[in-house]
């Protein structure tokens, strides 16, 4: 009987060692995941890449650069857990008029300001990407 405990004990500790030390399923994504900025912070997000959808999807607002400042990356406004969230994204593309005046944004809000102050243009695009925010 005690023998047979010991086993028992032996091989739930060995489990959960094991289990430990498996890598949890998000963390194997997080490796490819791709940085972003929302309202200032930083994000990652999967880019599972562009898609040819039917009208009526819901689709959320993503901004990449042209020419941006280094350190620049893509920016969302919106994440999980907000009501207008969707991992479909509508891209547009913005361009520092004079590349001299590049800094990097790091949120819609900044984008806006810098067309209002008429340093950048924004161009819509046709292309929809699948990026799920992590």
């Amino acid at each position: 009987m005690k023998r047979a405990l010991l086993v028992a004990v032996a091989a739930a500790a060995v489990l959960s060692v094991a289990a430990a030390a498996a890598e949890p399923p998000i963390r194997h994504f997080a490796q490819n995941a791709t940085p972003g900025f929302y309202r200032g912070s930083s994000i990652e997000y999967l880019d599972f890449g562009p898609l040819k959808l039917a009208p009526g999807n819901k689709l959320a607002p993503l901004w990449t650069f042209t020419n941006g400042a280094a350190g620049q990356v893509n920016i969302v406004d919106t994440v999980p857990g907000r009501p207008d969230y969707t991992p479909l994204w509508s891209v547009s593309a913005v361009t520092w008029k004079d590349e001299s005046d590049a800094r990097v944004l790091r949120s819609a809000a900044a984008v806006r300001r810098a067309l209002a102050a008429g340093q950048v243009t924004i161009e819509r695009t046709t292309t929809v990407v699948n990026c799920p925010v992590l």
